[in-house]
Parts: structure tokens; C-alpha cells; sequence
């Protein structure tokens, strides 16, 4: 066996072992911990009872049975995979652990260990989306080897990802790695076509993450406008301006037929099953719909790191003086502004065409549709109605892939989107597996950073822009790993007045929305740069900025 294949069989021994020390700990509302009275547990008591109900009950009632107690609110593709992980857990732990309403908190060591390794189980689309993509990025680099492990370190080793799924419990890593295999597909453009078996492999795929969490609709928009400049590019483009047109208008349709399809495969068992003749199509479509997007949750809840939660502290307490009728409006429309630069350059990306035996064009659509995701889904986690704080891992997902690009901002960027995460995991018991993780993610980060050569060096023609990259590195990181460790201390030491008992919750808001916000601009800096100055360079974020190396 080679010193490669050993090293590489080591990597992911060592990102499995984390996954299963951190599932060893508590998991969300293990034994109603936290006292529920509304609904026994958490994520993992909810991600059970769907098991029940889809192994018991026939499709027509998936949505509709018993909604005050974790009532399915995922898309199909999540409801199907309840059923199959269901029949496992009634073969491999008892029908106890399902049975129909008699086994509502059910929790042993066995059946723990059955979910705990549903999750690592599934976790392999998550690794084989990050290996293609590791491998891409990695491949014009002077070292393949070393950038890859970076690249595959950094997206598997996310301690936000890994607390999440393995600590506090759910099944993210399926949506985010449907997601990423989605853009790897987008991005190999096919020869002479502007839209071929690649890019419907894509939406397909795209598809298949939409329907397993609804919040992948956080990279919809990024994907939508790549995808409508693929659709007017020159390639292969006939120059009479009707034929143009049409042939713009097939490709725009053959994309509406894979999505169409997809979503049809999906939801079509649910309008064959339904309640006949009392339930219509229309009515089994606006049930599941209905349960997917609670829009009569509010403007947010709990204390989220973004916009609107910030900005509802006092004296300000914006959702007081927005009507709550119009809120999710002007949530559409903050998100949609925001989002806005991602989506015009990743068209401009879309519509410049392809150039055969271009393997680097590819890559660098590859990398535009990682930072345009990223940006438009820190758009919605910053601006959006309803959000979760767990949200924050749709953009940190494709951030992390870019670790090459940008290494200061993206491992400042795991950290700090950990951080924010410390009151929801706190709930959960998890504070131990919190510091252990960040600290092994920092360790491993900096074991893996490979050598970066002056002669790799982008250069910045603005010095301008050479100056807003000293200011990141030599005051904002600085700055904000003393906050983030003061409040830390500050709320080990110092009990809150009784007047403001959230002082600490709020400080973590304010500061990890300003930190989300910074990440946001250096987004936009970097795809822009990758699109607008195709030849120009990035150095404002460089990793040597971050961490020294003889």
C-alpha cells in the first residue's frame, strides 16, 4: 500500500473516530433534560416518532397525524428516509422502538447506538461530495497531495457540522452533501453544450437536496442564476436571433424537465394515495407545503445570530415597529438585495461559455458556485424570515471547501459560526465536546496548512485593498477572538442582572451577526474577484497572513 493511500486511510480513521467520540455525549432533549412540557426531547426524539408514523401509518396521514407532537415538517425525500431507517430500527433494535404511539421517548443504549450510527452511516454522501470536490480544487495546486488533505480536513473536520449532526442530532450532512455533488456536476461543463447531461445530473441531484431539507432553498437562488447564464451562453449558440432564442428556450426547458421530474417521483406518491375523493391534488400539495414553511412561527426565534434578531434589542426592537403581516416581505426583500451580487456574477460566470480543454475554467466555476452559494445562503441566514440557529451550516458547508481561496477567512469563519452555536449546544449538554472540537479543528487545520510558496502569491494591484487585508488579519481576528473568549469568561464568572437575564445571549447576537456580516463582504470581495478580475489575484485572506511558516 502507498505512503498516499495510508495517509489518506489515517485521515478518515481519525475524522470517523471524532464523529463517534462527539456522539458519545448527550443528544438533543436526552431524557427531556431540559424540562419540555410542549413536546418530550428534541431533534433526536423528532427524527424517531417520524420513523413511527411513516412505518405505521399510510402516506395520506405522514403530515397530518398529530401535529402538536413532532409532526413531520421535512420534505418527501426526508419523510421516505424515515421510513427506511425505520424498518432498520424495528429489525435491528424491536418493534418497541417504533411502535405507534407507545414508544414516544423511547430512548435505550441500544436503540442510541442505532441512530448515532444512522447518522454516520449517511454521513458518506457528506464524504464523497467533499473527496470529488477536495480532489478538483486541489489539482492545480504545486502540492495535490497536501492542498487536498487541507481542503478534506477542513470541510470533514467542521466542528459546527459535527456538533450538530453527532452531537445535538440531525441529518444535515445528507442536504449539504446532495448540495455539493449538485455543484460539482454544474460546474463540469459539457463539451459543445451548454446544457447537457452534467447540468441535468446536477438538478437532479439539487432536487433530491431540496426534498430532503427545505433550507437547501438557501442556495437556490446562487444556483439559479448560474444555471440562467449557462442557459445564454455562447457556446454552441446559433447566431440568427429567432433560432437563438429557441435554442435558449430548449435549454431553459430541459433543466424545467429534470426539476419537474424530480419533484414529480417525489410528491407523486403522496397525490396517488391520498384521501379520496375528500383530499384534491391541490389540497395534499398545500398540506406538505404548509408543514414545511411555518410561516406563522414569526420573524425569527430563539437568539440567532443574524439581522433581525440584532436588531430587535432595545431601544430599537424593529419586529415591534414592522407590522407583522408585512415581515416576511420585508425579510424577501432585505434577503434578496443581499443576495443580489452573488447572483448577477455568477450569471456573468454562467453565460461566458466554454472553451474545450479549459479543465481550469471548470474549476473556476466550481469555486464561483462555492462562494456564490455560500454568500446567497449567509443572505438568508442574515436577512431571512425564520431563522434557525443551525442554519448558519447551509453557507458553512461550501466555505469550508474554499479553505485553499481564502484559509484566514474560512477558518475564522468555522470558529466563529461554532461560537454562535454555544447556547443551543449548552442546552444540549454539550459544552465539553464544544471546546474539545474547536481545539482539535485549530490543531488539525494548522498540521495540514501546506507550505504556501511568494511565487503562488496572488498580487492586489489597490493598495486600498492590500490595507483592508492587514486591517483583517492584524485587528479583526485579534479582536474577535477576544471577544468571543471574554464573553466566554465573562459568563463563566459573572451572573446576569435579574433586570436583563439575556445579557449574554444578546452580546452573542450582536457580535456573531457583525462577525457573520464582515464574513459577507469578504464573500462578495472574493467572487468578484474571481469573475469581474479573472486574472487578478487574492491576497487579503491569505493563510500566511494567519499562520507563519519558515
Amino acid at each position: 500500500m502507498s505512503l498516499i493511500a495510508s495517509s489518506t486511510i489515517l485521515l478518515i480513521s481519525i475524522l470517523i473516530l471524532l464523529r463517534i467520540l462527539i456522539s458519545l455525549h448527550p443528544h438533543s432533549g436526552q431524557n427531556n433534560h431540559h424540562g419540555s412540557t410542549v413536546a418530550w426531547g428534541g431533534d433526536y426524539e423528532a427524527q424517531r416518532h417520524w420513523m413511527e408514523i411513516t412505518v405505521h401509518l399510510p402516506l395520506s396521514k405522514w403530515y397530518t397525524y398529530d401535529t402538536s407532537y413532532w409532526g413531520l415538517d421535512y420534505p418527501p425525500l426526508t419523510a421516505y428516509g424515515s421510513y427506511i431507517l425505520g424498518i432498520f430500527s424495528q429489525k435491528l433494535v424491536g418493534e418497541e422502538s417504533i411502535a405507534l404511539d407507545e414508544s414516544r421517548g423511547y430512548e435505550t443504549s441500544i436503540h442510541k447506538a442505532y441512530m448515532r450510527s444512522s447518522v454516520l452511516a449517511l454521513d458518506v454522501i457528506y464524504f464523497f461530495a467533499v473527496w470529488i470536490i477536495a480532489k478538483r480544487l486541489g489539482y492545480f495546486k504545486s502540492d495535490r497531495s497536501t492542498s487536498f488533505s487541507f481542503i478534506f480536513i477542513s470541510a470533514l473536520a467542521q466542528p459546527g457540522i459535527l456538533l450538530i449532526d453527532h452531537g445535538h442530532f440531525q441529518y444535515n450532512s445528507v442536504c449539504l452533501g446532495l448540495s455539493l455533488l449538485s455543484f460539482h456536476y454544474f460546474s463540469l461543463l459539457d463539451e459543445n453544450k451548454a446544457i447537457g447531461k452534467n447540468a441535468i445530473i446536477g438538478s437532479v441531484l439539487f432536487c433530491l437536496a431540496l426534498n430532503w431539507k427545505q433550507m437547501g432553498l438557501y442556495y437556490a437562488p446562487a444556483v439559479f442564476s448560474y444555471l440562467l447564464g449557462r442557459c445564454f451562453s455562447s457556446t454552441n449558440l446559433l447566431v440568427d436571433a429567432s433560432g437563438r432564442w429557441l435554442q435558449i428556450l430548449i435549454r431553459i426547458g430541459a433543466l424545467g424537465v429534470a426539476v419537474i421530474s424530480t419533484f414529480g417521483v417525489l410528491f407523486g406518491p403522496f397525490i396517488y394515495y391520498r384521501d379520496m375523493p375528500s383530499q384534491t391534488i391541490e389540497d395534499v400539495i398545500f398540506i406538505i407545503l404548509r408543514r414545511i414553511f411555518p410561516f406563522q412561527r414569526g420573524l425569527f426565534e430563539g437568539k440567532v445570530s443574524n439581522l433581525w434578531c440584532m436588531l430587535s434589542v432595545k431601544p430599537i426592537s424593529i419586529r415591534e415597529r414592522i407590522p407583522q403581516g408585512i415581515q416576511p416581505i420585508v425579510a424577501l426583500g432585505l434577503t434578496l438585495a443581499m443576495a443580489l451580487p452573488f447572483c448577477i456574477m455568477l450569471f456573468m460566470v454562467g453565460k461566458e461559455g466554454y472553451r474545450r480543454g479549459e479543465k481550469q475554467q471548470q474549476q473556476r466555476h466550481l469555486k464561483a458556485l462555492l462562494w456564490g452559494t455560500a454568500g446567497v445562503s449567509l443572505s438568508f441566514f442574515l436577512a431571512s424570515f425564520q431563522v434557525h440557529e443551525k442554519s448558519i451550516l447551509i453557507p458553512l458547508a461550501p466555505f469550508s471547501l474554499l479553505i485553499m481561496e481564502a484559509p484566514s477567512l474560512i477558518i475564522w469563519f468555522s470558529i466563529v459560526s461554532t461560537w454562535t452555536l454555544w447556547h443551543l449546544l449548552q442546552i444540549d449538554r454539550l459544552q465539553l465536546p464544544y471546546f474539545c472540537i474547536t481545539v482539535v479543528f485549530s490543531c488539525l487545520v494548522t498540521a495540514f496548512f501546506p507550505p504556501i510558496s511568494e511565487g503562488s502569491k496572488r498580487k492586489i494591484d489597490s493598495s486600498i485593498l492590500e490595507w483592508v487585508g492587514i486591517c483583517f488579519v492584524k485587528c479583526i481576528l485579534p479582536a474577535s477572538a477576544f471577544i468571543m473568549t471574554g464573553l466566554h469568561m465573562m459568563e463563566m464568572l459573572i451572573s446576569p442582572p435579574s433586570h436583563i437575564p439575556d445579557i449574554f445571549p444578546v452580546l452573542w447576537v450582536i457580535s456573531g451577526c457583525t462577525f457573520f456580516t464582515l464574513t459577507w463582504i469578504g464573500a462578495v470581495y472574493s467572487l468578484w474577484l474571481d469573475t469581474i478580475i479573472v486574472d487578478g489575484g487574492n491576497t487579503l485572506f491569505h493563510a500566511k497572513s494567519l499562520l507563519k511558516r519558515d
